[in-house]
């Protein structure tokens, strides 16, 4: 019976995903046609009637990595370019007895990472040589390999392959040993290529609806603010120059804006939630003219051509004030945005306290304009070894040392899958989805910076370790870490005794619909600060003995770099609560509610219940919930597979029930006359529905299959 509720259930997800993604691939052509008609314009002003092949060669280059415009200025793709693994704890997973729980190594097995980047992975690297087919290119062969791309895959899941170097005339030694070894990896471009077999070009958002992956990596993003551009990017001469707008004497900029591919990066999770994707924050902090005693020459877009800045009128750099320099792309809501940080050198590579952890210098900062976390979690991104390839169609085997956001997004993705297997492998082959990804990645994190979340470090360090060890929590019920429902105005609660001792720690995270871009002035885009979010929950602890509230952690979006604060959070889709000092015995109250109206994606949205992630550390016993099918107060609802009667049983008399569909239409309801009271779903079509009860003192929810 299990098996066939789990096979309706994903059906009837996988139906309604195919049909949104449709909807999507129309959107992404019609996004595709008016960048391309924008692009035309920017040509014809910029290059003129030049002609020559070089010329026409670099046009054809930009056009493909076109990641979007601020203004009339266009934007382009461009890559963020063993001593780590212990860094992060990843040795835990991979050795054998090395978390308690957990008998066998994980190292990757049966599990596919989705690599987009820019250019092929040299699939003959001896890195990969371990197994055969471990590395698949989907672009055709007439692209070049990349050595990003080829050191990215390394990264997430190289061999065992220890290295010597020689570094200012001093021999160094390190391995380049990725974090899945046994993994395999599929390779797609971030740019618009015509894919084999295509007789249309392809966005990277195309090909994600193409690949259908579970967990990707992004090493790549745009860098809204200043970049360096040389004659050989095709610019008119070497210098800064600035990717916002001058209008007016004022100078604005998209840097941490959330922007039309953030957008098309939320709906593609949304209409497909069990896959999670991983970016990397970018590589642009301090970023200006002067820059590590660089010229000082500025140049910015006038609308018809590039003109060096008026004296005194040039933008400061990008972070000047220590955050806001992440560009758009990146600061989706239900993506992981990784920043980088320096190797941990001291305790033997190995994380003590939140000191250890040094921000890398180049690692862009957040957060988003309307004060979301971003970057969402850190990781090591200087000085890593990988694996390289020369940059043709041949294709070598060579090695580098490099560093960059390129280089920790890849290693929190290899962590994020290596979770993936060991969640199947204690769950019947379960998928863990992206809201319980990130859940998971957060409420793990270690330490790092000030307490709380914060524009460098996001939630803090990533700790492979402490992750797996929430997953076997999860295996023994020592833990709370269950995917959850939310019906619009209905309180989810949990009562709970802490263990004292121990934080009582509650952390939620849910996959939100795509905030949608209405407006492309700057007055509305700029330093915009309304929040982004379209579904917004909230999860508190109640302390049942004093009834003190105990709010989440949010950051100040005019002053980011100022203390983490608690309070009422309306802009992330992730909320955690923490009780540093909970009473030992004492019965808190944990309750996920929501504001307004909780809503689908849909042109026209429609009221429909939000799926969340929950975890629930620092507690000895569970007292009641009332999401479960049997709550405290002892009410039952079953069958929860039925062609046609579901039984409320045990519910008070006079209580009250409602039926409704997935959009939140409500169907049906009655009053409860009886202890087995008969709802007959007879008349309805086969799908999903919820069932909600209503006493004088509780609100409960249960999700049904009609077959």
């Amino acid at each position: 019976m299990k098996k066939h509720l789990l096979l309706i259930s994903t059906l009837a997800v996988a139906l309604v995903s195919a049909q949104n993604n449709d909807a999507l691939k129309r959107e992404f052509e019609r996004q595709n046609k008016e960048n391309n008609a924008k692009f035309d314009s920017y040509v014809t002003k910029v290059y003129g009637n030049d002609k020559s092949v070089e010329t026409q060669k670099k046009i054809e280059e930009l056009r493909a990595n076109l990641a979007g415009f601020s203004g009339d200025v266009p934007n382009f793709y461009k890559a963020d370019d063993q001593n780590q693994i212990l860094n992060n704890n990843v040795d835990a997973l991979t050795t054998a007895g090395g978390v308690n729980g957990l008998s066998t190594a994980f190292k990757g097995e049966n599990i596919k990472y989705t690599i987009f980047d820019g250019g092929r992975i040299y699939a003959p690297h001896v890195a990969f040589s371990n197994a055969t087919g471990r590395i698949t290119n989907l672009e055709a062969a007439t692209n070049a390999y990349s050595a990003h791309s080829t050191g990215v895959a390394s990264i997430i899941g190289a061999k065992s392959s220890p290295l010597t170097a020689t570094s200012n005339g001093v021999p160094i030694s390190g391995n380049a040993m990725g974090i899945a070894v046994n993994s395999t990896m599929d390779s797609y471009m971030f740019a618009t290529t015509t894919l084999p077999n295509a007789i249309t070009t392809s966005t990277v958002f195309d090909k994600i609806l193409i690949a259908q992956p579970k967990i990707s990596n992004h090493s790549y993003g745009t860098n809204p603010g200043w970049d360096y551009k040389t004659t050989a990017d095709g610019y008119p001469a070497n210098g800064w120059y600035w990717g916002g707008n001058y209008i007016s004497g004022t100078n604005y900029d998209l840097q941490g804006t959330y922007y039309t591919s953030d957008q098309s990066y939320d709906a593609i999770v949304y209409n497909n939630p069990s896959y999670t994707i991983v970016k990397s924050a970018g590589n642009s902090y301090g970023f200006g003219p002067g820059y590590s005693g660089s010229t000082t020459t500025s140049y910015y877009y006038n609308g018809s051509g590039y003109t060096a800045y008026p004296t005194g009128t040039a933008p400061v750099a990008n972070c000047s004030q220590g955050y806001d320099c992440i560009g758009y792309g990146s600061l989706a809501k239900n993506i992981i945005v990784v920043g980088a940080t320096d190797i941990i050198t001291t305790n033997n590579y190995r994380y003590t306290d939140a000191l250890d952890v040094v921000k890398s210098s180049y690692s862009s900062a957040g957060p988003r304009d309307d004060g979301g976390i971003k970057p969402d979690i850190a990781a090591p991104g200087t000085d890593i070894w990988m694996a390289s390839t020369a940059e043709n169609t041949t294709g070598s085997e060579t090695w580098q040392i490099n560093s960059g956001t390129s280089m920790s997004a890849p290693q929190v993705t290899g962590i994020i899958g290596l979770w993936m297997q060991i969640y199947k492998s204690l769950f019947n082959n379960a998928e863990l989805n992206a809201a319980a990804a990130k859940t998971l990645m957060v409420h793990s994190a270690a330490e790092a910076g000030n307490v709380g979340p914060d524009p460098w470090y996001g939630w803090g360090y990533i700790d492979a370790k402490k992750g797996a060890e929430l997953l076997v929590g999860k295996s023994n019920n020592t833990i709370i870490f269950n995917n959850e429902t939310l019906t619009s105005g209905v309180t989810n609660a949990k009562s709970i005794k802490a263990s004292g001792g121990t934080p009582l720690k509650v952390t939620i995270s849910w996959v939100d619909p795509e905030y949608k871009i209405t407006s492309n002035s700057w007055a509305t885009l700029y330093n915009y600060r309304n929040s982004r979010l379209i579904n917004d929950l909230d999860v508190r602890i109640i302390d049942t003995t004093t009834n003190t509230v105990y709010f989440p952690w949010k950051l100040n979006a005019n002053s980011p770099m100022t203390l983490a604060t608690k309070g009422d959070n309306t802009v992330d889709n992730v909320e955690q609560v923490v009780l540093d000092n909970p009473v030992a015995g004492r019965t808190y109250r944990i309750e996920v509610t929501n504001k307004g109206t909780l809503v689908n994606n849909a042109a026209t949205p429609v009221l429909t219940p939000q799926n969340y992630s929950i975890i629930v550390t620092g507690y000895n016993e569970v007292l009641g919930t009332k999401e479960a099918t049997n709550t405290a107060s002892g009410i039952i609802v079953a069958p929860t597979l039925t062609k046609d009667i579901v039984n409320v049983i045990k519910a008070p008399r006079k209580s009250t029930f409602t039926v409704y569909d997935l959009s939140g239409k409500k169907l049906q309801n009655g009053v409860i006359n009886n202890e087995q009271e008969t709802i007959n779903l007879s008349s309805y079509t086969n799908g999903v529905y919820i069932i909600e009860v209503k006493t004088d003192k509780d609100v409960i929810s249960k999700k049904v299959i009609k077959e």
